[in-house]
């Protein structure tokens, strides 16, 4: 069986060494005077908000009417044309990245549009195989960033992840699925990041859809993304309720009145993850 298997991957993997669903796309890098540093991407930052406050709704998206207006091509063609070099302060790094991950996020979907979720743009037939083999839209979608090209997956876990060292991250950046945090009507911008941040998480966990709790089975409901990253939040000897205790709804906390209270009465379970495109 062993043997068989090992088999299968291999061949898979020859077949789909470059295969995509997405269509080839050629850009020639800015020339160097005339990229943009990221102290001047107010401009940017605000064609962008104004795209997102068109087509984005309670972190829904009119992916129908927004893939076809031209303002997302010149917002892409503004972030293509940024020099990731210029970053100064932690705050611009975290506005910058966030942003880029959400536009290319877009981007990639509008490259593939129509689809059903963003698992039908994988290179090897679906999530499981495309995983499997390092083939998932985020390890081989490749897009300009000035004279470099990067993905998604480097955006995320090479840059934003170790870099930045800020949890509230995986409040930001989505992955135009349903259970992703909501898509936020604006872009981050460097005076408000960390405000937008708070936000973002206030928002994430009082959605019902993507976090709830049972009272009368004492039961918290977490996104799978609190799974996934538990190391990003908390070190092994802090319990997770600790450190989202101060983005809890309200109404939460009065149910669970303290960490104590659940600690001793409450269980943690993770609910399933709808990879169903976040669109109206």
């Amino acid at each position: 069986m062993k043997l068989f298997q090992a088999l299968f991957w291999s061949i898979a993997s020859v077949l789909c060494l470059n295969c995509s669903v997405l269509p080839e796309r050629t850009y020639e890098p800015p020339e160097q005077g005339k990229m943009l540093a990221v102290a001047d991407l107010g401009p940017l930052y605000r064609s962008y908000t104004g795209l997102l406050q068109k087509y984005v709704q309670n972190g829904n998206v009119d992916y129908a009417n927004m893939c076809k207006d031209p303002q997302l091509e010149m917002v892409m063609q503004g972030f293509r044309s940024v020099d990731p070099e210029t970053i100064e302060t932690t705050e611009q790094g975290l506005a910058f990245w966030i942003n880029a991950y959400n536009a290319f996020t877009l981007d990639v979907i509008c490259l593939g549009y129509p689809v059903e979720s963003i698992n039908d743009l994988h290179g090897a037939g679906g999530l499981f195989t495309s995983t499997a083999l390092g083939k998932t839209v985020w390890k081989i979608w490749e897009f300009p960033i000035g004279n470099k090209k990067y993905t998604l997956d480097e955006i995320e876990h090479d840059i934003l992840r170790p870099k930045y060292n800020d949890y509230r991250i995986h409040a930001g950046i989505v992955c135009a699925s349903v259970s992703c945090p909501l898509l936020r009507s604006e872009a981050f911008v460097p005076a408000r990041v960390y405000d937008q941040l708070d936000e973002q998480m206030r928002e994430f966990l009082a959605s019902e859809l993507r976090n709830r709790i049972d009272p009368k089975t004492k039961t918290i409901y977490l996104s799978k993304i609190f799974k996934w990253f538990k190391e990003d939040f908390v070190d092994s000897n802090t319990p997770l309720l600790a450190v989202l205790w101060k983005y809890l709804p309200q109404d939460w906390l009065a149910e669970l009145i303290s960490l104590e209270e659940v600690k001793a009465n409450w269980r943690v379970e993770y609910m399933s993850y709808d990879w169903s495109l976040n669109g109206k």
